[in-house]
């Protein structure tokens, strides 16, 4: 394919909305893709494309007419081409390994680029010889922004969503620094901006606490734990403060930034200080006037007042001044002021000289604007839209006549095909937009829009018609008979999912669709049919391609598809039919039925499976099918069989040949329309055309880059002529080839292909295309609400069922209607159904008749079961018919049950698991289980302390310490009793070895008690606590091992102290925790025992029949805690569900224990044997006997007392006695009993009473216990907080430590740079005294050089040497441009041109300048030409030498410069070492100190705390501690002393009285005395002055004086008009003076102007009159010019004359100042 030509990019259409800008002063240029669009202001259209590899960032360089592209790849490089030549300038390399994020020129030669992973540095350029200049690296922060200063290029300002940095560049000759100034983004909202101010003046501290005495200043790094750069970063995280996101920015002349943010702020950087304000704060969205919910709620009120209509407009005219989120994306100044544009559409100009915000101008573009751009001259503004619109407005002119220079509607292109006749393509983009190009420039003549989102496109061969698929599963069909007015005019529903593939036979008679269903439709492509489907087949998994090809009236179709799931893993299957011209003839014999799916034998079909999944489908003659492989990076060709496989044999296709292709997966084949090119597209951005008759051989483009997805489509034109591509970028491209030799007949077949398939369709074109005009604009159905008379086809199938069941009538199913959205296949099956229904009437009649019958029987049998007993009724289920539908019932009843039962099981899983982790962490583990003792008759309850098992580690470490701190006590007594060995000699080692027993075991209470020496240096309970030797027996935690509060200095002490201590306290809680057992038992005893006294007692109260409540103490919740785990039934509130299982065993146990029952209520001997011989009992009791009555004689009930006998009396008689006696025993007993119950009841009131009392000293106990706790909990808090701080003092040690090194690396490398610097300097200042030195030589050697001329001629010569041309003066790279540009100008940076231009300009004008000084012209008299010539190259040569020393200095100035920043910056690093190493030094001693002066716990009485303590909890910091026998002994001498003191006091009181009395007297009289002589010598010097007589003579002298102030004011007021009206006179002067300094400033330009045209003018005259001069008479001529001469000749000679005397008189006037000395007066 190759030897058929190359494709050229021929136009390419497409805009994201990014930036763009100006390349020339009335060009614009954008990237389009891989592409650069240039668009003139008038429309014309030009296209770069890049061939580089990828397309990353571009930039255009604002004055100098180029532009700059990156590559995106491995080692990308940066390409700079020449515009309009696009000739490669530059080629900048070696930047960066994979990406670059962002390129940028600055007004000079230089370029900034940033870089991506991996390095991410700001690389400064100079791009003009692709020089890397120096690099720094930055945060990997996505950039927002970045710009040069246009006024100085050495400012790069760089902004990301977090940060704002200006790099400012450095230059020492051929040595670029850039040192970064970052600058601190604002809060949006400014109080907290004021209230960070604030903040920042105060230094954050550590604050001190009262567990400290000490206040330690350590930052937050150091108290987190942070080192390196989480610590410098801690600020950062910490900060929670939302702050501005910047998205643009824009420099002013005197190097301010102005920044766009996104919430619509706008920030002024101050260039100096770098430090931002809010120069514009938008007001939060809930108190903007007329926002979306005032509008929104206003838009349902009916009636508004004139007041409320005017408050609107004037709330609207608020909004529209103010900027609001997202107002600001895009900033750029002008001299009018600063141009402010975002995503609400509008343009903003905002008066920057104004003391107020103030909008002056509002631009509305309609669009959310994107990028805004200024021409090269400011006269003009490019505005870019994100939905691809261009528009241009000329700064100054009305608001409404912006102009839209470009409007292609911005969106990824889904769609591409050619219109029939080869003139137009036609694209449709995802959001349904179908748009009409022309294929020769690209223009895009017309739009209109389906309203729905697209997913494809397809345009017909036959018909101007082209074909959009849609998400809705619609066809739109678009009539383009007249492509500049194209409209919608058919659409039919073929899918109710989206329409995934459309694809038209090559003459247009079909059009197949496919969808993510897997059916595939053949639609009739003629519009006098109105597109009628024709048919369908399916295909299974999701469809990937379809292909065509149609020969000898035979459409054979190919259809691809991924049954995977996964489309990414490409077709597995393929779907072979054919469809013929025969089989439209009589479409009903080929369907299977109404639906119109294809009979299989009709349509050939074949499903054969694909050996390589592949993407892609392309069909050629000969049943040659092309895919692509998934994987393989291959392309394969496959032959299609003729007729389907037979069963059993294998369906699975082989390639018969591969060839390379696509190097990434994915993508698409196209045939080309006469079937003899094939393409190929993919996602690695390239594309690949082929010739059938060479595939191996092919011709490669990229057009679209594959960072973005590649190339997404690719099209011929209908004569093949042109290729049409577009990627996921939104840009279509259009080759055009440029056929080689060969190719040209190639190229000619092809025409003659697409012009016979025209002519053999131009009768049917014609005819179809008259009724496409024909058709109707298709109007969308409005898919609004269903009114409430609709009803739905369930809802009437639901009433005729419930009116045929009242009526008992026949049930007739209703004719069903297809929905107003159903699709093709639906409407067909609905037509199914009603064939179906007519075919089957008689026999569906049939089946109601039967129906209604049987439902007759039924309802009279459930009649008949109603009436029947309870025993013979049936139940309702029984009388179902329907034993399916019944049992589908039943399943899904019990799949819910399940469902339920398996949800409450999970909850309930959960819920034990819950509990059971609650249970092991706070039950299981602990080793004593928390309980509590309650009181019987109060409310106290004491519990005990729950305590987990040690852990080993826990054991080992308390091992350790103990170990450890017993060898230290044994070291320590050994070295005391060494030393008491050393002081007594006499010493034996018996008695050595024997005080060293006693030093380690201890000596007893009693006789530490007398040894005063060993009281002294013990401890006493104050420092000890409440673990001192004499509390230990009664807490339980006192040791030996402990420290002294006075010794803990070291880590490891303070580590074992806390370790000693939380020993303690654990057997200090052990100890408590045996006694509270104690208690518990004893309890437990004492209910035991009140248990039986109270069996007793109810026994008692039954004999003696009394109802008195009993005690019956319980253990509650909290003492017996081992009941809360058990559950109990009676707990339970709940019925217990049972299983079957349980329920059957549940009733066999109830079976057991019934038959139990029955056989212990039989005849059981032994209880009957013991109630008949003992009356039921096997002992008797005594209270039983009394309670039996005596037994009354017979007679005493049936006879009367007078007619007993005898006999009867005296048993009468005993009778009574024994009745009375009974009496009296059961009184008696009746006693004992009541004395028992007060007994026992005593006995329990005084047992419960005693367990208070013991429960009550408990509780005091533990109280005690308690505060002993606590304070050695305290204890171990502070000791903890100590470690704490001493580990944030190391941190903040290693911190210090590693910003030292850092710092000493950087003075390493400071120190480097500063003796490179100096190296260079010496070096170039040697080079620059050279130059002088060469230069003076020039000087020095005119005379040698031009010593073939006499001595006249060679001063003349001389002085022409030394004139020099008017050069405007250099500037140095930092120095500011004079403000002599005019104010008029929009450019605001006009008065701070570049320095590259400056020096430019310079260079021509003094080019221009020497070429006056070299015209011959100038010639001296007398001197030869050759002379001349040689004069002109040496002051030429001189002239340049001047020049480039005069370069030289400035570029030593900077050298300078630059080593003096150097210095600085050493001599910064230097200070900042020594402050770091003071810092150290003084973190060495607060350490030192902290270690040192330890804080000690003491416990004292309440009366030895003399500091009056105003809060519960004092601060002792200021206290001091002092010993009390101190204390008692200055009280003893205070008494002491005062005692003395008042007997002394009284003795001298009265002594001293009289002699102050005395004292007194002599005071008073010498001070009479000198009174009195002062007042005589006042009188004797008084003088009488012309005051004193005024006074004494005016009797009015005040009103006198008031009367002179009031002139003086008066003259004052005087004065002060005088002077205004002097200083009125004085500005009316400088006006006038003004005004005539501008009148003359005119008029010296106009005389300028008229210099310089009479200067032409005299030229003009100069060069006739040298014309005409030979043809003028010479008479008299050369006499009047030897004339001339010898005057100018003796003018020049008295000139020298002249010089050489003022010379001569200087020389006399300096001879004689030095002869005679002269005075100058010094001011200092």
């Amino acid at each position: 394919m190759d030897a058929v030509g190359s494709l050229e990019l021929s136009w390419a259409q497409g805009y994201n909305g990014g930036r763009i800008g100006y390349i020339d002063k009335d060009v614009i240029c954008y990237q389009a893709g891989s592409n650069v669009k240039f668009i003139a202001e008038d429309g014309a259209e030009t296209v770069f494309n890049f061939k580089g590899n990828g397309v990353g960032p571009m930039a255009v360089h604002p004055t100098n007419k180029c532009f700059a592209f990156a590559e995106q790849c491995l080692n990308p490089k940066i390409t700079v081409y020449v515009y309009p030549t696009f000739r490669e300038a530059a080629v900048l390399q070696d930047g960066s390994k994979l990406e670059y994020r962002s390129l940028v020129f600055s007004h000079s030669e230089y370029l900034a680029s940033l870089t991506g992973i991996p390095e991410f540095q700001l690389i400064l350029w100079r791009y003009t010889d692709g020089t890397k200049l120096t690099s720094i690296n930055i945060a990997p922060d996505p950039v927002t922004c970045v710009t040069f200063n246009p006024g100085n290029w050495r400012q790069i300002c760089v902004s990301t969503e977090k940060s704002l940095t200006v790099w400012n560049t450095e230059q020492s000759n051929d040595k670029y620094v850039m040192l970064p100034q970052k600058i601190k983004l604002p809060a949006e909202n400014a109080s907290q901006n004021l209230e960070e101010d604030r903040d920042a003046r105060d230094v954050p501290t550590r604050a001190s606490t009262r567990m400290t005495r000490y206040t330690v200043e350590l930052p937050k790094a150091a108290i987190a734990g942070l080192v390196g750069e989480r610590a410098e970063s801690l600020e950062e995280i910490q900060d929670t403060t939302p702050r501005v996101v910047p998205l643009s920015h824009t420099w002013s002349p005197s190097g301010d930034v102005f920044v766009g943010c996104k919430g619509g702020h706008i920030l002024k950087v101050d260039g100096e200080m770098y430090k931002a304000r809010l120069f514009y704060q938008p007001l939060p969205p809930a108190s903007v006037p007329n926002s979306r919910a005032t509008s929104a709620t206003s838009r349902f009120n009916s009636q508004v007042d004139l007041t409320t209509a005017k408050k609107r407009t004037r709330y609207a005219d608020e909004v529209r001044d103010m900027i609001l989120e997202g107002g600001a994306d895009c900033v750029s100044l002008h001299r009018k002021g600063l141009y402010v544009a975002g995503q609400d559409g509008i343009m903003r100009l905002i008066d920057l000289k104004s003391s107020e915000f103030k909008v002056v101008e509002q631009i509305p573009v309609g669009n959310p604007i994107s990028s805004i751009s200024f021409s090269p001259n400011y006269r003009h503004i490019a505005v870019a839209t994100n939905k691809g619109t261009l528009h241009v407005h000329d700064v100054g002119a009305p608001p409404d006549s912006i102009k839209t220079l470009k409007n292609i509607h911005w969106g990824n292109i889904v769609g591409v095909s050619c219109l029939a006749g080869n003139e137009y393509c036609v694209s449709v983009r995802e959001d349904g937009e179908l748009q009409v190009w022309t294929i020769d420039k690209g223009l895009l003549i017309s739009a209109v829009s389906v309203g729905v989102q697209a997913v494809c496109l397809a345009c017909c061969p036959m018909v101007h018609v082209a074909a959009v698929g849609t998400v809705s599963g619609h066809v739109y069909y678009v009539d383009l008979t007249f492509p500049k007015k194209p409209r919608v005019v058919r659409a039919a529903r073929l899918y109710q999912t989206p329409v995934t593939h459309l694809s038209y036979e090559s003459d247009g008679k079909y059009l197949v669709a496919g969808s993510e269903d897997g059916n595939v439709i053949v639609v009739d492509g003629r519009a006098s049919v109105n597109f009628r489907p024709i048919g369908y087949t399916s295909i299974p998994g999701d469809i990937q391609a379809i292909a065509m090809y149609s020969s000898n009236a035979v459409t054979r179709i190919v259809v691809t598809s991924n049954t995977s799931g996964n489309k990414r893993n490409g077709a597995d299957t393929v779907l072979y039919f054919r469809i013929s011209e025969e089989m439209m003839k009589d479409l009903r014999s080929h369907v299977n039925s109404l639906k119109y799916d294809f009979k299989d034998a009709s349509i050939t079909r074949m499903i054969l499976r694909l050996p390589i999944p592949g993407y892609g489908a392309a069909l050629t003659e000969e049943n040659t099918f092309f895919t692509m492989g998934q994987m393989s990076k291959k392309l394969y060709q496959f032959s299609l069989p003729e007729e389907p496989p037979k069963k059993g044999k294998p369906n699975e296709l082989f390639p018969e040949a591969e060839f390379e292709s696509h190097q990434l997966p994915g993508g698409k084949l196209q045939l080309s329309p006469h079937g003899k090119w094939l393409a190929s597209c993919g996602t690695d951005g390239a594309v690949q055309l082929r010739a059938m008759g060479t595939l191996d051989r092919m011709v490669i483009i990229n057009p679209h880059d594959y960072h973005l997805g590649g190339v997404r489509i690719v099209v011929f034109a209908e004569d093949a002529q042109n290729v049409f591509t577009t990627g996921y970028d939104g840009v279509l491209c259009c080759y055009s080839w440029n056929f080689t030799s060969t190719g040209v007949g190639k190229a000619k077949s092809a025409m003659e292909a697409a012009r016979a398939r025209k002519t053999r369709l131009m009768q049917i074109q014609k005819d179809e295309d008259e009724v496409v005009r024909n058709f109707p604009e298709f109007s969308a159905i409005s898919s609004s609400r269903p009114v409430s008379g609709e009803i739905t086809q369930a809802e009437k199938e639901r009433k005729a069922m419930e009116k045929a069941h009242e009526s008992d009538e026949i049930y007739r199913t209703p004719t069903p209607s297809a929905p107003t959205d159903a699709t093709w296949q639906q409407v067909q099956e609905l037509e199914s159904i009603k064939e179906e229904d007519n075919e089957y009437a008689s026999v569906k009649q049939d089946l109601r008749v039967q129906i209604r019958d049987m439902r007759r029987t039924i309802q009279g049998m459930l009649k008949q079961n109603e009436d029947l007993p309870d025993i013979e009724k049936l139940g309702r289920h029984e009388f179902d018919l329907d034993i399916e539908e019944q049992n589908r019932l039943q399943a899904e009843a019990d799949a819910e049950v399940n469902r339920v039962r398996e949800e409450i099981e999970f909850e309930n899983l959960a819920k034990i698991y819950l509990r059971e982790m609650i249970k092991r962490e706070c039950w299981d583990e602990m080793d004593v289980k928390g309980r509590a003792i309650q009181a019987f008759f109060t409310s106290l309850e004491v519990s005990n302390f729950p305590m987990r098992k040690r852990s080993a580690a826990t054991e080992k470490q308390l091992q350790v310490v103990t170990t450890r701190r017993k060898i230290e006590l044994a070291d320590l007594a050994a070295r005391k009793a060494e030393l008491e060995v050393s002081q007594k000699p006499g010493l034996t080692t018996t008695m050595f070895i024997s005080m060293l027993h006693q030093e380690m075991h201890g000596e007893d209470d009693e006789t530490a008690d007398m040894d005063e020496g060993e009281d002294g240096a013990k401890e006493k309970p104050s420092t000890t606590g409440s673990l001192d030797q004499k509390m230990r027996a009664l807490y339980g935690g006192g040791s030996d091992l402990f420290y002294s509060q006075f010794d803990l200095h070291t880590r490891d002490q303070k580590v074992g102290q806390i370790v000693l201590l939380e020993d303690a306290i654990y057997r200090i809680k052990n100890t408590f925790n045996k006694e509270f057992d104690d208690v518990y038992q004893k309890k437990l005893s004492e209910i035991t025992k009140i248990k039986d006294k109270n069996r007793r007692i109810l026994k008692i109260l039954e004999d003696l029949d009394l109802n008195e409540e009993v005690v019956k103490p319980e253990l509650s919740m909290y003492e017996d805690p081992e009941s809360l785990l058990t559950v109990e039934d009676h707990e339970v509130k709940v019925e217990k569900y049972l299983t079957a299982e349980q329920r059957k065993e549940q009733e066999r146990r109830e079976k057991e224990e019934e038959e139990r029952r029955i056989r212990e209520r039989g005849d059981n001997a032994r209880e009957r044997g013991l109630d008949m011989m003992m009356g039921g009992v096997l002992e008797i009791k005594k209270e039983d006997e009394l309670k039996k009555d005596v037994p009354k004689p017979l007679f005493m009930s049936t006879k009367e007392p007078n007619d007993w006998t005898e006999d009867e009396q005296k048993l009468a008689k005993e009778y009574e006695k024994k009745v009375k006696d009974l009496q009296e025993e059961r009184e008696k007993y009746r006693k004992q009993l009541e004395t028992e119950l007060r007994k026992l009841q005593g006995m329990i009131q005084d047992s419960m009473q005693g367990f208070d009392d013991t429960l009550t000293q408990l509780f005091m106990k533990k109280i005690k216990i308690m505060m002993v706790i606590y304070q050695e909990e305290l204890k171990i808090l502070r000791l903890r907080y100590s470690l704490l701080v001493e580990e944030e003092m190391e941190t903040r040690e290693k911190e210090l430590n590693r910003l030292m090194e850092h710092k000493k690396s950087m003075k390493a490398l400071t120190a480097n740079a500063l003796m490179e610097s100096k190296k260079h300097v010496d070096a170039f200042k040697e080079q620059y005294d050279i130059l002088n030195a060469e230069d003076k030589v020039m000087d020095k050697a005119f005379k040698r050089e031009f010593n073939d001329v006499t001595a006249v001629q060679q001063d003349q010569l001389y002085r022409l040497f030394r004139k020099r041309p008017r050069i405007p003066r250099l500037k140095g790279f930092d120095t500011p441009a004079p403000s002599t540009a005019d104010s008029s100008l929009p450019n605001p940076f006009a008065d701070r041109p570049s320095t590259a231009r400056q020096h430019a300009q310079a260079k021509s004008q003094l080019e221009a300048a020497i070429q006056d000084l070299d015209k011959i012209s100038n010639l001296p008299e007398g001197v030869e030409e050759s002379v001349w010539q040689r004069l002109c190259a040496y002051r030429r040569e001189k002239i340049e030498n001047d020049l480039l020393i005069k370069q030289k200095a400035l570029i030593l100035a900077e050298m300078d410069n630059f080593y003096k920043k150097r210095v600085d910056e050493d001599e910064r690093l230097k200070n900042e070492i020594e402050g770091i190493f003071d810092t150290l030094n003084k973190l060495h001693e607060e350490r030192i100190r902290f270690n040192l002066n330890l804080e000690v716990q003491l416990m004292l009485k309440q009366g030895q705390v003399e500091v009056d303590p105003t809060n519960f909890i004092h601060d002792y910091k200021d206290s001091a501690l002092i010993h009390r026998t101190v204390v008692e002994e200055l009280n003893s001498n205070i008494k002491q002393l005062g005692e003395s003191k008042i007997t002394s006091m009284m003795e001298s009181k009265d002594f001293r009285k009289g002699i102050i009395q005395l004292e007194w007297e002599q005071k008073r009289m010498l001070m009479q005395m000198e009174d009195l002589q002062n007042k005589m010598k006042d009188i004797q010097f008084m003088k009488v002055t012309r005051e004193i007589q005024l006074y004494l003579s005016n009797e009015d002298y005040e009103g006198k004086k008031s009367e002179e102030i009031g002139k003086l004011e008066q003259t004052i007021l005087t004065q002060l008009k005088h002077h205004e009206k002097n200083v009125r006179e004085k500005k009316r002067i400088i006006k006038d003076l003004g005004k005539t300094i501008k009148s003359r400033d005119s008029e010296n330009s106009s005389m300028e102007n008229d210099l310089a045209e009479l200067n032409v003018t005299v030229n003009e005259r100069r060069h006739i009159d040298e014309v005409n001069a030979d043809r003028r008479s010479n008479t008299g001529t050369e006499k009047r010019y030897q004339e001339i001469v010898q005057r100018r000749k003796l003018v020049d000679l008295a000139k020298a004359q002249a010089q050489e005397v003022a010379v001569l008189r200087a020389e006399v006037e300096r001879l004689r100042m030095r002869t005679f000395p002269a005075l100058v007066q010094v001011e200092h």
